[in-house]
């Protein structure tokens, strides 16, 4: 029997607010923990309720990142059925064919991480 696995993925950001958000709407992560506390703000968006699940936490930090090179990507079942919101806020590049039959499509985040949603062949 496979042993229940979590994966948790942190973003410290100054747009905090505009992040959580961003994330929230895109793919509708249920909010599962929120604090607001003097130096200390924060939540925990949830992906998944099974035995296996995925977790963001976005976390305010005072300044801008370097983000680039870093890219969190999700499988979806299909690309050209994935209801992006059509708001400026979510712009993207694609679908786009990969040589290796997947179907890609590229946003970029308020903090500039890129986030690609793929469906096909590759993991």
């Amino acid at each position: 029997m496979a042993t229940p696995v979590s994966l948790k993925t942190k973003l410290t950001t100054p747009r905090f607010e505009e992040t959580r958000d961003w994330y929230r709407d895109l793919f509708g992560l249920q909010l599962l923990e929120q604090w607001d506390e003097p130096g200390d703000r924060g939540c925990i968006l949830g992906l998944g309720t099974g035995v296996n699940e995925a977790l963001l936490e976005i976390y305010e930090g005072g300044a801008d990142a370097d983000f680039s090179g870093l890219s969190l990507q999700f499988r979806v079942p299909d690309i050209d059925q994935f209801p992006v919101p059509d708001e400026a806020r979510y712009a993207c590049r694609g679908p786009v064919d990969r040589p290796w039959g997947s179907r890609y499509l590229i946003l970029t985040d308020p903090n500039g991480v890129s986030v690609v949603l793929f469906s096909g062949t590759s993991l």
